[in-house]
């Protein structure tokens, strides 16, 4: 249903949410949630640590990943964004890019920037998010 809201008899929170609102407006749901979020270790056996709305995750090489959705997006237009680390190492900058995202699934490449040279590398602590329409 677009543009109504969904009413509660009953809502029970975690102690998170306080308040009196007894409904939700469905357009918050539909547009603006994060649809996909993920944190995985990137080093030796990838594993994924946590996530939502993630099936399963890809090792495509050194630095080089794939993230798979449980529920599919409707088009290819999505919004994602990500961070990594690898522990508490100084003087290197990491970043994620988002090359490729369909409707199934994203890929990513992790970098590692330092002393003004950029590598792939397999960091420990890869964090992202992925917004869109879902299907």
């Amino acid at each position: 249903m677009a543009n109504g809201t969904i009413a509660f008899d009953t809502l029970s929170t975690s102690g998170q949410i306080s308040g009196t609102a007894v409904s939700l407006d469905t357009d918050y749901l539909a547009y603006g949630s994060v649809k996909v979020w993920f944190l995985f270790d990137g080093t030796g056996t990838v594993a994924i640590d946590d996530s939502f709305n993630v099936s399963s995750l890809d090792d495509d090489g050194t630095g080089q990943y794939g993230i798979n959705y449980t529920n599919n997006f409707s088009t290819t237009n999505q919004c994602a964004a990500g961070d990594s680390t690898n522990g508490n190492a100084s003087g290197t900058m990491r970043c994620i890019n988002f090359h490729t995202t369909n409707t199934t699934s994203a890929e990513m490449d992790t970098w590692a920037i330092s002393s003004g040279s950029a590598a792939n590398s397999d960091p420990s602590d890869n964090r992202g998010l992925i917004l869109g329409d879902l299907a």
